[in-house]
């Protein structure tokens, strides 16, 4: 991860350079959580850079060098089909980097009942409306979204959970439904990010809005303590992002 932050950091130097040499903007990303919050660490305060995902509270974010909102280039578009199918984040994902689309290509996917809408790069928008009728098995229509009316993500769950402690590992295991001996691997294996920063101390204690990924389980909120059990056992109310 180190040689590859380094890279990126590098990148964004670069775009930063051009930028200022041609009076242009450049552009990276779509960025993940960690790779933008990394950018946002080491680039320097003075640096003429701004991140935008198309629109408030994205997830997904391009670095944009000498750019205004307005100029990022990217496409909100709406994908419809019958309400019946309920497609979630990977059948999307799946879908378009089984049709050759890079990831770092594609931005936040908010899934709802009957619509999708997908941020994507201005470049492939046009392959996208005229290409893809399908997603999996489930027809689509495509068209371009509004984003003043994006729809309420359906694949986020709320659970509570009664945890021992607030340790990862603890955290980890019920997650994944593991064992701790089996979430203390899975952490010592790099394969657990907080806060998108990948951890191995299994005893590291999380805070209330811990974000906690783990590869191929999803990515994990904790939201709140909300008190405890009749044996003493912390009960935290979490959301899953499936």
């Amino acid at each position: 991860m180190i040689d590859e932050d380094k890279l990126l950091l590098d990148k964004a130097y670069d775009a930063i350079s051009l930028s200022q040499r041609r009076n242009i903007p450049r552009f990276l990303g779509f960025l993940n959580e960690h790779e933008s919050l990394y950018l946002r660490q080491n680039l320097p305060k003075s640096a003429d850079v701004m991140f935008y995902g198309g629109y408030e509270g994205a997830t997904r974010l391009m670095m944009g060098a000498g750019a205004e909102e307005e100029l990022f280039p990217i496409a909100a578009l709406e994908f419809t089909y019958k309400a019946e199918f309920d497609l979630r984040h990977r059948d999307f994902l799946g879908a378009l980097t089984a049709q050759g689309i890079r990831r770092e290509t594609v931005g936040d996917i908010l899934t709802g009942e009957g619509r999708t809408v997908v941020f994507v790069r201005e470049e492939i928008a046009s392959y996208l409306l005229t290409e893809v009728d399908q997603i999996g098995r489930v027809g689509v229509k495509v068209g371009y979204a509004d984003i003043n009316d994006l729809p309420v993500p359906n694949d986020i769950e709320e659970l509570v959970w009664t945890l021992s402690s607030l340790r990862l590992d603890a955290f980890v295991a019920c997650a994944a439904h593991l064992s701790r001996e089996k979430a203390a691997r899975l952490i010592k294996s790099e394969m657990v990010t907080v806060d998108h920063v990948t951890v191995t101390e299994v005893s590291k204690m999380l805070k209330d809005g811990a974000t906690v990924t783990i590869r191929k389980y999803g990515k994990f909120v904790l939201a709140a303590q909300i008190g405890t059990s009749k044996k003493g056992k912390l009960r935290v109310a979490v959301r899953h992002y499936r």
